[in-house]
């Protein structure tokens, strides 16, 4: 028997936005996955755009913008992709899985700010202020995001539906987020072992959130 109408047309206008959510979450892991390979690129090979030390005064501004710009970017999409973790795993409507969304909305939203400071950074009366915020947000984004694929790399080995292979993937996802932090870190130092397990970890990064990408989009059309 087949179902009344009413349920029907609400089913249909309930599948669309989720359809294109996880559209728009696939795109953001295929965006975030060379933004952070890039990373590599700029650590290893890209000139110096600020001062060594405090203040940190910007020398080269196009550049610092097209730089700072990448790894936000990187973040947002990343916390973009993350919100979308939970239903692709099938691990929806669990506590766990609700906050792992909200991390990924709040990740992205300190992710969109930090751009901004990063773009009024150029500005000399605000610069001081504008770094500090650029830093502090990003930092804040980066962790949070590192928290919301922690939560939702538990909740994939929880979830039985989740097939092994996509756990493994979302587990990956966290711990090269989690060693990205790390990587940052590492970058400003000034010993070459630093700068080259940082380098490796933003290609790592770049390379998981790529297969990421492709496991989503196995997973929604099974």
């Amino acid at each position: 028997m087949s179902s009344p109408p009413t349920v029907d047309a609400s089913n249909e206008q309930g599948q669309l936005p989720v359809s294109g959510r996880h559209r728009f979450s696939r795109l953001a892991a295929y965006l975030a996955a060379p933004l952070w390979a890039l990373q590599a690129v700029i650590w290893l090979a890209a000139p110096k755009v600020q001062e060594a030390a405090a203040p940190f005064t910007i020398t080269r501004p196009l550049l610092f913008v097209l730089f700072w710009l990448s790894i936000a970017g990187a973040v947002a999409f990343s916390a973009a992709s993350a919100a979308e973790i939970p239903r692709v795993i099938q691990g929806f409507g669990s506590r766990v899985s609700r906050w792992a969304k909200v991390l990924a909305a709040v990740g992205l939203s300190l992710a969109a700010a930090a751009s901004l400071s990063i773009l009024a950074a150029v500005v000399p009366s605000v610069q001081v202020v504008a770094l500090g915020l650029m830093t502090n947000l990003l930092n804040g984004a980066l962790l949070i995001l590192a928290l919301s694929v922690s939560l939702s790399a538990f909740l994939s080995w929880r979830v039985n539906r989740a097939p092994r292979s996509t756990s493994i993937r979302v587990t990956a996802v966290a711990v090269a987020t989690i060693a990205m932090i790390a990587a940052i870190l590492a970058s400003g130092s000034h010993t070459m072992i630093g700068l080259y397990v940082a380098v490796a970890v933003a290609a790592l990064n770049g390379i998981v959130w790529f297969l990421w990408a492709r496991a989503a989009a196995t997973g929604r059309r099974r």
